[in-house]
């Protein structure tokens, strides 16, 4: 780079970050699946979190624990070493997307849900090295390294999504069940307490029983005996087929809306595409991209493509052509007296 006739290797070096960083931002913050490079490391890292999260639930076997002491420590540790290699990265290059740029791009980056994910995947390893304090329950936090996975599935992904979109009614339903809870609870244990001082003494044992009456499951270690509980219980057990099933329909219509709008906008990006042109290599490229995009199936895809180019091809059926030349006739209606 010259500056003023001199050359200044700062503002090379400062080029040069940008591009690495743009490089990093484009690698980590999404699955290019038209790039062997990100389909190769994403699939390393989902692989890493596969076999760590084995391994975390083989460490709590004792005996497999002794046996595959060092084996389970060396996967751990090459394990932390590169999730804290792809945090780092993902913080660096962070302010290259526009959402996190600025002075503190960075910060309301690892604020982001996703970000203390990653953070939480590698800092009990560094806890278990670097305290003194028993941190044995941390490892089990080490499971959380399986919604990492959320990145790579877009399945959860777009539930997780709806599930932020439908986050008010799924406050409303659940402050409902709280209230039916504890409704519940106090209705039995005055129905109970004194029949069964050991099973209903107390209200929290009396929760205990409504969370598991309301969510249909009904283990049957605990069960009312006189006829005014069997009353409440019986009524509950209906409330709660209600109750249980209202957050689960709202879940599912929600799903089904993103997936039906999704379609939707690859159906409207496909027809833009391929209005008057050929399927080019350059135009599948382009609905790749949309397609990876909104995260429409392969079959989705196809299916789609294949119903534009059947009307595209019923219309053209339906014009008259040239007989010579194959191009649409086009016909003029004159006015009596022209």
């Amino acid at each position: 780079m010259i500056a003023g006739g001199v050359w200044c290797p700062v503002s090379v070096w400062g080029q040069m970050e940008r591009t690495l960083r743009s490089k990093v931002q484009n690698l980590l913050h999404g699955v290019d699946r038209q790039s062997r490079v990100s389909l190769t490391v994403h699939l390393i890292l989902a692989s890493l979190i596969v076999i760590n999260v084995i391994c975390v639930i083989l460490d709590t076997v004792h005996e497999l624990a002794e046996q595959f002491f060092i084996l389970f420590l060396v996967i751990e540790l090459i394990c932390t070493a590169i999730f804290t290699i792809e945090y780092v990265l993902r913080v660096w290059s962070a302010p290259d997307n526009p959402e996190f740029s600025g002075k503190w791009g960075r910060l309301r980056y690892m604020l982001r849900p996703m970000a203390m994910v990653d953070l939480i995947a590698i800092l009990p390893v560094f806890l278990l090295f670097f305290t003194s304090i028993d941190l044995r329950f941390i490892r089990i936090v080490r499971l959380l390294r399986l919604l990492k996975f959320t990145r790579y599935s877009t399945g959860l992904e777009l539930m997780l999504m709806v599930f932020r979109q439908q986050m008010g009614i799924f406050g409303a339903a659940s402050a409902a069940l709280a209230c039916m809870l504890v409704f519940s609870a106090g209705a039995i244990y005055l129905a109970e307490h004194e029949a069964q001082p050991d099973a209903f003494g107390n209200l929290p044992s009396a929760l205990y029983w409504s969370v598991i009456t309301l969510a249909t499951v009904g283990y049957g270690d605990v069960v009312p005996i006189t006829a005014l509980g069997k009353v409440i219980a019986s009524l509950i057990s209906l409330t709660g087929i209600g109750i249980v099933a209202v957050p689960a329909g709202i879940l599912a219509s929600a799903f089904s809306s993103e997936l039906r709008r999704r379609e939707d906008a690859y159906r409207q990006q496909a027809a833009h595409q391929l209005s008057g042109k050929r399927l080019t290599e350059a135009v599948r490229k382009r609905l790749r991209s949309h397609q990876d995009e909104l995260g429409i199936s392969d079959e989705q895809a196809q299916s789609i493509i294949s119903d534009i180019r059947d009307i595209h091809h019923n219309h053209e059926d339906d014009l008259l052509s040239c007989p010579h030349c194959h191009k649409p006739l086009r016909f003029e209606v004159s006015e009596p007296g022209e």
